[in-house]
C-alpha cells in the first residue's frame, strides 16, 4: 500500500495525515535550555570554598554574595515574563544565554568583594528571563493532557541534572582529571551557552503557527483544551479576593522553598570540603548526589501529578497532596542525616531527601500554567520573583545560622521551611484562574453592540 505523500500548504507548512512531532525537538531545547542554566548558575557553589580558601572573602561575606543574585533575579522575572509572552522566547532566551555566560565566566577575572557583588547582581538579570520564557514554551507547545510530566522534565530532571553536573564538570573533570584551576574551568564551562544559544534561535518559533515543520494536526493537537487570545477574544485578569488569597499562599510557598535550595546548591560543596575534608575530585562527585536525587524526584513528581490527577479526577487535590506530602517527608531525611558522621552517607540520605524535595517542582510549574494559561509567562514571572527574594534572604540568614550554630542548626533550619511551605501548599488551589479570556468582548461583536 502506498503511503499518502505530504503536502505543502501556501505558507510553506506541512499538511501530512498524521501529526507532525516538532514538539518533541522544542521539548528537547527547552530541557537543553534549563540544563545549561542550571549548570552555570550552580558554578558559583563549585567554585565557593576554593575562593574562602584563597581569602578573596570571609563566610558572611559570601553569604551575602550568595543572595545578591535573587535582587535581580527577582526584579528580572516580571519582565521576563513580559518579554516571553510579547517577544518569544525565540529572541529572549538566546540573548539571555549569550550574557549569563559570560558573567558565568566573569569570577575568574575579579577577586575584590565589590567586583563579585557586580558580578553576582549581573548573574540574577541576565538569567531571569529563562524560566519565565520556558513557562510560555511549555504552555504554548505541550498538550495539556501530558503538560506537568514534561514540564517535570524540563524545570526538574533537565535543570537539577544540569545543578548536579555542575560540580561534575567543573570540580571532579575540570579541576580534578583535568588538573584545571577553578578560573579556568569556568572559562570552559561558559562556553557551552554560546553555542546554544546559536543552536536555539535556528531551530526554535515561539509557537506552532509559525513552525514551517508544524502540520495543522500537530498545532491542533497542542492547542485542545487550552484557552486561544484572539483579538475578538482578548485576556482578562481575575483579581478577585479569593485570587488574591490563593496567590498569596502561592507566594508563601515560593518565597519558603528557595531555603532548601539554597542549602545544597550554595553550602553543600563547602560542608564536603570544611567539614568533611573531601578533595575536589570527592566534592565534585558526592555534592552532585543530592541534585541528581532532585532530578530524578522532579521527573517523577511531573508523571505523579498527570496520573493522580487521572486517578482522582481532582487535580487541586492532586497538586496540594503531592507537593505537601513530599515537603514532610524531605524534613524528616534532611534531620536523619545528622544521625551520620561519614560524609558519603550523609550523602546518600540527602539524596533521597532532595528526591522528595523536588517531587514538588513540577507541581510548581503545573499550578503556573494552570492559573495562568496564554498569560503563563508573566505569571511565572510574579511567583518567580517571590521566590527570586527568598533566595536573596536565604544568603544572610543562612549564613548567620551556619556561622552560630554550625551545619547541625543549618540543616534542622532548612527542616523547619519544608514544613512551612507544606503548609503554604494545602492552601494553593490551582483551579483558580488569575488569567481569564474575556468572552464579552465576542459576544458583543456577533450581536451587533458597542
Amino acid at each position: 500500500m502506498s503511503s499518502v505523500p505530504n503536502r505543502v500548504l501556501s505558507d510553506g507548512r506541512i499538511d501530512a495525515g498524521q501529526p507532525t512531532n516538532v514538539r518533541w525537538l522544542i521539548f528537547g531545547l527547552a530541557s537543553l535550555a534549563s540544563y545549561i542554566n542550571y549548570v552555570h548558575r550552580y558554578s558559583w557553589g563549585v567554585i565557593k570554598p576554593y575562593m574562602l580558601e584563597d581569602g578573596v572573602v570571609t563566610e558572611e561575606q559570601m553569604g551575602w554574595l550568595d543572595g545578591l543574585i535573587g535582587i535581580t533575579y527577582s526584579l528580572g522575572q516580571f519582565p521576563g515574563g513580559l518579554a516571553g509572552d510579547l517577544i518569544g522566547p525565540h529572541i529572549v532566551i538566546p540573548v539571555s544565554a549569550v550574557l549569563w555566560s559570560i558573567v558565568t565566566a566573569a569570577p575568574a577575572m575579579v577577586s575584590a568583594f565589590s567586583g563579585l557583588a557586580t558580578i553576582r547582581l549581573a548573574m540574577g538579570l541576565a538569567q531571569a528571563p529563562c524560566y519565565p520564557c520556558l513557562g510560555k514554551i511549555t504552555q504554548a507547545w505541550i498538550p495539556r493532557a501530558t503538560r506537568t510530566a514534561q514540564q517535570g522534565f524540563i524545570s526538574s530532571f533537565a535543570g537539577r541534572a544540569g545543578g548536579a553536573c555542575s560540580s561534575l564538570i567543573i570540580g571532579m573533570l575540570l579541576m580534578g582529571w583535568f588538573q584545571l584551576t577553578w578560573q579556568t574551568a569556568l572559562f570552559v564551562t561558559a562556553g557551552s551557552g554560546i553555542v546554544f544559544a546559536a543552536v536555539f534561535a535556528v531551530l526554535f518559533r515561539n509557537s506552532p503557527r509559525q513552525h514551517p515543520r508544524v502540520n495543522e494536526l500537530e498545532s491542533s493537537l497542542i492547542e485542545a483544551d487550552e484557552l486561544l487570545v484572539t483579538s475578538d477574544r482578548p485576556l482578562r485578569w481575575d483579581w478577585s479576593v479569593g485570587n488574591i488569597r490563593n496567590l498569596a499562599a502561592f507566594f508563601g510557598a515560593s518565597f519558603s522553598s528557595t531555603f532548601a535550595d539554597n542549602l545544597f546548591v550554595f553550602w553543600m560543596p563547602t560542608f564536603l570540603v570544611q567539614a568533611k575534608g573531601f578533595s575536589p575530585t570527592e566534592m565534585g562527585l558526592f555534592a552532585s548526589l543530592p541534585l541528581f536525587g532532585g532530578a530524578l524526584g522532579g521527573l517523577c513528581g511531573g508523571i505523579l501529578n498527570d496520573v493522580l490527577i487521572q486517578a482522582i479526577g481532582n487535580r487541586r487535590w492532586a497538586r496540594r497532596l503531592i507537593a505537601g506530602s513530599c515537603k514532610v517527608i524531605a524534613a524528616a531525611l534532611i534531620c536523619s542525616s545528622l544521625l551520620f558522621d561519614d560524609g558519603r552517607v550523609i550523602m546518600g540520605v540527602l539524596f533521597l531527601c532532595k528526591f522528595f524535595s523536588d517531587m514538588s517542582q513540577p507541581t510548581w510549574w503545573g499550578t503556573v500554567t494552570d492559573i495562568g494559561g496564554p498569560a503563563a509567562g508573566r505569571v511565572f514571572g510574579m511567583v518567580n520573583t517571590v521566590g527570586a527574594t527568598g533566595l536573596f534572604a536565604a544568603g544572610p540568614i543562612m549564613a548567620w545560622v551556619k556561622t552560630r550554630y554550625d551545619f547541625t542548626g543549618l540543616f534542622y533550619f532548612v527542616a523547619a521551611v519544608y514544613l512551612l511551605t507544606t503548609i503554604c501548599w494545602l492552601m494553593v488551589d490551582c483551579t483558580r484562574r488569575l488569567v481569564v479570556v474575556d468572552e464579552t468582548v465576542s459576544t458583543s461583536a456577533t450581536t451587533g453592540q458597542t
